[in-house]
């Protein structure tokens, strides 16, 4: 059967609409791959903004918390000191002060029972009520150390001396059997007063005439606590 010839022109056209048919499948691709490459840059953008957001707003929950607790902590320091304040001044409202050497007029006088004994008798001269705390400090002389105390004594409430009131402390002045060594006799006591604490004198030291002039003393010397009853003090 004979070819039928095409004409020129149609084969042309054909080939023209393949070449513009294959233009555009590949402008398509590209535009479709493009796009993927656009929406992939958009979701990260989006994530990253959502990680921004996330870590801004991380650090304002943050940075509450720190000014929560600044605030929380600046206002507890502001109102500890007001709270010690008032428990310091409701403290020394209801004290009262040691007695002491300068308003405390001390004597030494004689007792006829029990032997080898004194007693110490200590009177405010002041206008103020003081505490005699624990028990006098007492020295023979220029002794260096004091004597000791009968702990049995020791009474269960501070000694409080109004003004013009006394308390009194026993002197045990040596061993009724001479166990405690030959002695000495001594012509000046020395007396002081304790602290509150009882960590040592305060008010310096009152100087005291003996009975007599001078008392027996040995190495078992001893003192009581002091007390407002001059019968209890010397039933030691």
């Amino acid at each position: 059967m004979p070819r039928t010839r095409r004409p020129a022109h149609l084969t042309l056209c054909t080939l023209a609409a393949t070449a513009v048919l294959a233009l555009t499948t590949v402008t398509a691709c590209g535009s479709s791959n493009s796009g993927a490459k656009t929406s992939g840059k958009a979701d990260t953008s989006v994530d990253g903004g959502q990680q921004a957001q996330d870590s801004k707003d991380g650090q304002v929950i943050e940075d509450g918390g720190q000014n929560d607790s600044t605030a929380s902590a600046a206002s507890d320091q502001k109102g500890g000191p007001k709270g010690g304040q008032k428990n310091d001044k409701s403290g020394g409202k209801g004290g009262k002060s040691a007695c002491t050497a300068a308003d405390v007029k001390i004597e030494a006088q004689p007792v006829r029972s029990p032997i080898n004994h004194m007693l110490l008798v200590a009177t405010n001269t002041s206008k103020a009520t003081c505490h005699a705390y624990g028990f006098p400090y007492l020295r023979f002389d220029l002794d260096q150390a004091t004597a000791g105390v009968v702990e049995e004594s020791k009474a269960q409430s501070v000694t409080t001396l109004a003004p013009g009131k006394s308390a009194y402390a026993a002197v045990i002045l040596s061993a009724a059997d001479g166990s405690a060594g030959p002695g000495r006799e001594a012509k000046k006591l020395s007396v002081s007063f304790q602290g509150p604490n009882g960590g040592g004198s305060i008010g310096g030291q009152a100087s005291v005439t003996p009975p007599g002039g001078a008392v027996h003393v040995d190495d078992s010397a001893r003192v009581t606590y002091w007390t407002t009853d001059s019968a209890a003090a010397l039933k030691w």
